[in-house]
């Protein structure tokens, strides 16, 4: 059974993919006050994960749809591709799971070099144990947004009955 932080981050994704269940392209497509599409938030977020854990710690070449600018912190918040963004996070997830779900489990310990934006990581590396909670804390943050933004929109916006699951496992907590 994978680490809980692990099982963390893939409930990150579960709560990602009911925020945005059932929007119409049109609906994650379209900027509200002046704030993010949906769909720009989606791949804000897919971003990160496909260039920590695919690209560095496996050292895969990025993702067409999520190596562009577009999608790192400060971009436009536009994105007009819906269904081309939706392939592309099954695709990068897909990609993630068979890393993260091998076997041997893997060192959640290990560190790699990094000089991407966040420059105190520069001197210490990249732990892919922060990789993964930073990743997770970084869906949640989002999915609170979309679920903001559909309950503007006038969606009925259900409670997260499993949020935390993931943290008990076998009756131990985290």
């Amino acid at each position: 059974m994978p680490d809980k932080l692990i099982l963390l981050m893939y409930q990150s994704w579960d709560d990602l993919d009911r925020a945005i269940n059932g929007l119409t392209s049109e609906q994650a497509m379209t900027r509200y006050d002046g704030g993010s599409s949906i769909a720009w938030t989606v791949g804000h977020v897919t971003t990160q994960v496909d260039s920590w854990l695919n690209m560095r710690f496996q050292g895969l070449s990025p993702h067409p749809v999520f190596n562009r600018a577009l999608f790192r912190t400060g971009g436009c918040g536009e994105a007009k591709d819906w269904h081309g963004i939706l392939a592309g996070v099954r695709d990068v997830r897909a990609t993630v799971r068979q890393f993260l779900d091998s076997e041997p489990a893997l060192d959640l310990d290990r560190v790699i070099p990094y000089d991407g934006a966040i420059t105190y990581l520069h001197a210490t590396g990249l732990p892919l144990r922060f990789a993964l909670m930073s990743i997770a804390a970084h869906h949640f943050l989002h999915v609170g947004e979309i679920l903001t933004i559909r309950s503007r929109l006038g969606h009925v916006v259900e409670d997260a009955q499993s949020w935390g699951r993931a943290l008990i496992i076998e009756g131990r907590e985290f």
